[in-house]
């Protein structure tokens, strides 16, 4: 059974769409496509050219021998216990999810109860919208674990609609989608902390994010060609603690929340500079004291 390429995704939402287009795409075959609003299945099942696969829930679990569901990471686990004690998945099929935080033991009820195999595939990527996703994911990486069966299936998945499988133990994937969520959503709550500082000085939003964004166009290339140590610039890197000690005291008497947003920042910076120049030592014992502390002016 688990040789077919007809695939049932329930959860139609971007991750869900994006994975449909994308399969149909590549020639594989969306047999079922549901959703807790029906009008959405529909819809999603006309613009791949399969009208007929959109149906309900229930019918959708067992359509097709490799099952994805799209949902809510909070709605996995709940609606694979009810779907697994409905009896709904066929013995034998691969019932997977694309979470990144959660694992795939979170489906042991689709196993326990239905002799499944589950698995989970989490492409690196963001879901603007589900045609901005189909557009950008030729070369996405995709994390697959689970049952070894159901991951081979998974990372043919990954490979056939564009994407990069790669494994990952199930234990270690909330500390990757931790990092994922460093690199992507922090990045962004980042430059909009840069952004509300340049406010603080007078400069408006626009200008300071055309000032502000070769900068870092420029700093990504350098991390990417060079890798974070050596790519670091600036006052940490190069021991200016009187810098840092003025940045503190501005950002003091300014708004304590970005204060404390540098310091953090600003210490695991330290750490890379740390070991670049050992003459910078006792510079960089000031630094570290100077942000360790919290509420108040050294």
């Amino acid at each position: 059974m688990t040789g077919s390429s007809d695939i049932s995704i329930i959860g139609c939402g971007k991750v869900g769409a994006a994975i449909a287009q994308l399969a149909t795409d590549a020639g594989r075959t969306v047999s079922a496509l549901a959703n807790r609003s029906p009008e959405r299945a529909a819809e999603l099942a006309s613009k791949i050219g399969n009208p007929g696969a959109a149906c309900e829930i229930d019918r959708a679990a067992g359509a097709a021998p490799l099952v994805l569901l799209t949902v809510t990471d909070d709605a996995i686990e709940p609606l694979c216990a009810q779907l697994a004690r409905d009896g709904a998945f066929a013995a034998g099929s691969i019932v997977a999810h694309c979470s990144g935080a959660l694992g795939s033991d979170i489906l042991t009820a689709a196993r326990d109860s239905c002799a499944c195999l589950i698995a989970s595939m989490h492409p690196l990527a963001t879901f603007p919208t589900a045609d901005a996703a189909v557009e950008k994911f030729t070369g996405t990486y995709c994390f697959c674990e689970g049952d070894l069966a159901a991951t081979d299936a998974l990372m043919g998945l990954a490979t056939g609609i564009g994407g990069k499988p790669m494994l990952i133990s199930t234990d270690a994937k909330v500390l990757y989608h931790a990092a994922a969520c460093m690199a992507s959503n922090y990045f962004i709550a980042l430059m909009d902390a840069a952004l509300t500082l340049c406010g603080t000085a007078g400069i408006d939003r626009v200008t300071a994010w055309d000032a502000l964004s070769p900068l870092v166009a420029a700093t990504l290339e350098n991390v990417t060609k060079l890798g974070p140590p050596a790519a670091l610039t600036g006052p940490i890197a190069r021991g200016d603690a009187q810098t840092i000690r003025r940045h503190l005291d501005a950002l003091a008497r300014c708004d304590s929340n970005l204060r404390d947003f540098y310091r953090i920042a600003g210490k695991w910076a330290l750490q890379l500079a740390s070991h670049r120049d050992e003459q910078n030592q006792a510079n960089d014992d000031i630094i570290a004291r100077l942000l360790d502390a919290p509420n108040q002016q050294e």
